[in-house]
């Protein structure tokens, strides 16, 4: 019998031992959660995984194609068709940049190798929970949500970066090859329609699923404090930041340690992402590695960003409105030189690309 079936079989015993046990508590469990799918997850999932198929199925990813010709292949080596995965799953959300992925490798707009190189670095947590969920809800400050933005994106281009040299030997496909069916307008929104509606409930029941069982194991390890907020990110990392935001610690470190949960993005949505990319057959140690140093990465880069602006405060008060639009607007001017040094980097390579192709 092969190992990879001996752990499957020794996991699903023991979530159905977990379930009987504590019949009741998995009950609760999962009324929390379908509420979290049907007042956080539905409603800003659903409307974006049909735009994304929408852009996708009418031909519109060839104009982003065009767009970021001079930066993904120099950059990522991936083709520039795969910008719309990295910016719909930067605007979105987990996973819309992984199930973006599958469908542009689906319609062979992007080679297999490509196709994971992608996913290791464009499913991201959007600015919508970032900056609302986190940053005003949570901390109640806008600056968290901020610096906690630009830092899981710094990450996640670094972590692009990064996978530009996996997987070097393999094919990839040219990088302006792009051809869309034509297809009327009825068309395009069903086929997206229909893939949006089976990508939902796959989401939905991933998060079902795992909420329960990570809540049923945590209740069974004796951790308490940051040890088990840390844990519950990492299994679910909205549980997570919540319960990292009530620790009696520093904004710092609290701010640090979230965006390490988030960064990571947690084994729920691990699950939901290995379910969406099944039936593409692509591996999913590239995803695993790359969202692994996502979170690491996001950690350093905010330390270094609390650095230079430090948050010492986690409300956010009218009075300091005029000093906040300051320093808001000298770190929207550091982030944009950071974003134009990464294009000026890509430009490089792009060159050097160009040269070895003469």
């Amino acid at each position: 019998m092969k190992l990879k079936n001996i752990l499957v079989y020794t996991f699903a015993v023991g979530c159905v031992v977990l379930l009987v046990k504590n019949a009741s508590d998995a009950i609760l469990y999962a009324q929390n959660a379908i509420n979290i799918c049907l007042e956080m997850i539905v409603p800003s999932l659903f409307p974006f995984f049909i735009c994304s198929g929408i852009l996708i199925y009418s031909g519109f990813c060839e104009l982003l194609a065009k767009a970021f010709q001079f930066c993904m292949y120099p950059l990522f080596r991936v083709s520039p068709a795969g910008s719309s995965a990295f910016i719909l799953g930067i605007v979105s959300g987990y996973p819309l940049g992984a199930v973006t992925a599958g469908e542009l490798y689906e319609n062979s707009y992007l080679s297999k190798v490509e196709a994971e190189r992608l996913l290791a670095f464009c499913n991201n947590s959007g600015p919508l929970f970032i900056l609302g969920s986190v940053g005003i809800a949570i901390y109640a400050n806008i600056r968290c949500g901020i610096a906690l933005y630009i830092a899981h994106i710094l990450a996640a281009l670094t972590v692009g970066i990064l996978f530009r040299f996996y997987g070097r030997g393999k094919h990839s496909s040219p990088p302006t090859r792009m051809t869309t069916p034509s297809r009327s307008v009825g068309e395009v929104f069903d086929i997206a329609l229909q893939n949006a509606i089976r990508n939902i409930l796959t989401v939905c029941g991933a998060v079902l699923f795992f909420s329960v069982i990570g809540r049923l194991v945590l209740d069974l390890i004796p951790v308490k404090g940051g040890v088990e907020a840390f844990m519950s990110g990492l299994l679910e990392f909205v549980t997570g930041t919540i319960k990292i935001s009530t620790l009696s610690a520093s904004t710092a470190q609290k701010l640090i340690l979230t965006a390490i949960v988030v960064g990571f993005a947690g084994i729920s949505v691990h699950a939901q992402v290995m379910a969406v990319i099944a039936k593409y057959r692509l591996s999913l140690v590239p995803y695993i590695v790359g969202k692994a140093i996502h979170g690491l990465l996001s950690g350093l880069y905010m330390l270094i960003y609390l650095r230079l602006f430090p948050i010492t405060s986690a409300v956010f008060e009218p009075s300091m409105s005029r000093g906040f639009a300051a320093v808001s607007a000298f770190e929207t001017v550091t982030a944009a030189t950071v974003v134009c040094l990464c294009v000026a980097i890509a430009l490089g390579l792009y060159v050097r690309e160009c040269k070895k192709g003469h």
